[in-house]
């Protein structure tokens, strides 16, 4: 260990990289936690809506002007609309957010566990797109962030699943320490985070 590393007093200290298809997965089940059971919520609000108002223009349509008829239905359109983008925004979130990922290729991080805190770092970025001759430039002109501290109290989550852990810090940011390449050890540091 490095001195640095030493002052930090980390029960854990390990590298990994986080592939395209754990992201992938590991976002889809925070939507699901997070994201989806409000987006429903609204879908269903934004449908009954739409049927209310459509029951509402179908009944006056006799005794109703014209422009309160197109009223009505530009009414159900708009609730109609509504309820498809709630629906829809997720998934394209996910999907624009994965791309993301992928244009990124694979940096390796660096994850320090302590009693206290969870530190995050990126240690390396991927460059094996660009040439030889223009990644000293890359690196000089675009250095690697600070590391992320993430204190351990009550809004902090460990979540475990088959391939990956998720770490969350309240409820809009997750961080996403896969499996392969921990030991038993080291993963069962990672799940005492959450006692």
């Amino acid at each position: 260990m490095t001195g640095a590393a030493m002052e930090e007093n980390y029960k854990l200290e390990k590298e990994y990289k986080v592939p395209v298809s754990i992201f992938s997965e590991a976002y889809r089940e925070f939507q699901k936690k997070f994201v989806y059971p409000k987006n429903r919520i609204f879908v269903i609000l934004f449908a009954v809506m739409a049927v209310v108002v459509l029951c509402i223009g179908v009944l006056n349509v006799k005794g109703t002007s014209d422009t309160g008829k197109y009223l009505y239905y530009l009414a159900f359109m708009v609730f109609v609309a509504l309820a498809a983008r709630e629906w829809y925004n997720p998934r394209k979130l996910h999907r624009n957010l994965t791309e993301s990922v992928r244009a990124l290729g694979e940096p390796v991080y660096k994850i320090g566990v302590s009693d206290k805190y969870v530190d995050i770092s990126t240690v390396s970025e991927d460059l094996s797109d660009i040439p030889d001759e223009e990644k000293e430039e890359v690196l000089k002109d675009d250095p690697l962030p600070e590391k992320t501290r993430l204190n351990i109290d009550d809004s902090f989550r460990v979540m475990e699943y088959e391939k990956f852990f998720m770490l969350i810090p309240g409820t809009a940011m997750l961080y996403i320490i896969p499996k392969e390449g921990f030991s038993e050890g080291d993963m069962s540091i990672i799940r005492e985070l959450k006692k």
